[in-house]
């Protein structure tokens, strides 16, 4: 059913540039177009609208599930979903779409691809529809997911649709038998740094059980650094700042725990997620005593061995752990009933019921405070705590570094953490060879703006 649907988009394309290149009847084109309107039961006028998202397994049943609640829920509006394999064949054929003129309503996409369509002036300007509607509540939002929709113009293009966040989970017996007390020990990194000394288990000179895993993913890292006080770019977004002394400080702390200490490890390579799920096998059969892990973990955890934590700052500074969001857009170049149409679909989905259901369902965060209230929400927490942990560091969270490069300035921050940890080049010496880089993409960025 996807590939037809993706079929038909790839048709519509082809039957623009047709008739823009051979004079093809438009006729032709119009037989294969969104429908705006079509017709209840009763007879009344009805706008259909497509809803473009890359999301499989449970995620994508879900999605599934509260299109066709909406759908039930009112006679004027009928989404229909449109999958693609993943966020990217979405950018792709997104790109395409409307370069063609026939864009969907709406789309969801992750944080970098939304960045990239709203520089484009492609997404629709959403604060008149918000303005209009009563029940909407801005302000309820959280404010580092609402960020990632807002432009440098301030004004808002893409609603949050779900968020996650990475937090610390770690196993309850280990931290009892070493006399740990979490709440202390899980401070700071110095402070879990000297827990991770009493947790490790050595055998003949060798660490057999660890302290601990930050578990081998960037963004750990960079909030890492980021909690020490450092940024990846400078304010004006013109200079590469990841060879500061606060990201020095911090990823040579990391080095020397896990490459001289052998108080920490990490797990990397294999395919795919592997090094991540070994990493909570690591956790759950007792070969480490706790890693960092992501919201998503929740429903894979056994909390019987496992308890929940947020993340740890740097020395007395205050944890910088991120928050991501996944987002809704309105595309600028659909019909005006459309976009009435996708405002009304996508608010829906953010909405605190809908949004407390999605959660939920998936393990994923809701985007609303006001979901901490929700009826069934609260239950799902007394009887998940970790989901409580999450939402409570969502009060100190700050969005994710979102590089307008298009990959270039992160891939220089992975090569580096890749020397660092992999290959235990010195923090200095990696961050200041990979800052070059970067700061080689960087420019050329800004040059190609200008």
């Amino acid at each position: 059913m996807e590939n037809n649907k993706i079929y038909g988009v790839f048709k519509r394309i082809l039957c623009v540039v047709l008739a823009a290149g051979m004079v093809v009847s438009t006729s032709a084109c119009n037989s294969n177009a969104p429908s705006q309107k079509g017709t209840d039961k009763s007879g009344n006028s009805k706008i259909e609208i497509e809803y473009w998202y890359g999301l499989g397994g449970t995620l994508g049943k879900e999605m599934d599930n509260i299109i066709n609640d909406f759908n039930a829920s009112q006679n004027r509006i009928t989404v229909k979903g449109v999958k693609q394999a993943d966020y990217t064949e979405t950018s792709k054929l997104l790109q395409a779409a409307i370069a063609a003129n026939q864009p969907p309503a709406a789309v969801l996409m992750p944080p970098e691809y939304t960045n990239k369509f709203m520089k484009r002036k492609a997404l629709q300007n959403l604060d008149g529809y918000i303005e209009k509607k009563s029940d909407f509540h801005k302000d309820d939002i959280i404010p580092a997911l609402l960020n990632y929709g807002t432009g440098s113009d301030g004004h808002i293009y893409a609603l949050p649709a779900y968020s996650t966040t990475h937090i610390l989970f770690y196993r309850k017996e280990s931290f009892k038998k070493a006399g740990i007390d979490p709440d202390k020990a899980l401070k700071s990194w110095q402070s879990l740094a000297e827990a991770s000394k009493k947790l490790s288990v050595k055998k003949n000179g060798e660490t057999v059980s660890y302290g601990w895993d930050p578990m081998y993913e960037p963004v750990h890292f960079i909030d890492i650094a980021r909690a020490a006080g450092g940024q990846v770019l400078s304010k004006d977004q013109k200079t590469v700042t990841f060879d500061s002394p606060e990201w020095v400080e911090s990823w040579e702390s990391m080095r020397k725990w896990i490459n001289q200490d052998h108080i920490m490890k990490f797990n990397f390579g294999g395919e795919g997620w592997e090094f991540w799920y070994k990493t909570m096998d690591d956790v759950l059969q007792g070969r480490t005593a706790g890693y960092t892990g992501s919201t998503a973990d929740i429903s894979d955890l056994d909390f019987n061995i496992v308890d929940a934590h947020v993340q740890p700052g740097w020395k007395d500074k205050p944890a910088k752990p991120y928050i991501d969001a996944v987002m809704s857009s309105v595309l600028a170049a659909a019909p005006e009933q459309q976009k009435a149409a996708a405002f009304e679909w996508i608010s829906y989905l953010s909405s605190t019921e809908e949004n407390s259901k999605f959660s939920i369902n998936t393990g994923y965060l809701p985007v609303r405070t006001s979901c901490r209230e929700d009826k069934q929400f609260k239950a799902y927490v007394e009887r998940v705590p970790a989901m409580g942990v999450a939402i409570d560091q969502t009060k100190i969270a700050i969005p994710l570094f979102v590089d307008i490069t298009g990959g270039k300035v992160s891939q220089a921050i992975k090569d580096a953490l890749d020397l660092v940890l992999i290959e235990n080049v010195p923090a200095k010496e990696a961050l200041t060879r990979e800052k070059k880089i970067a700061q080689a993409a960087l420019d050329e960025y800004w040059a190609a703006q200008s």
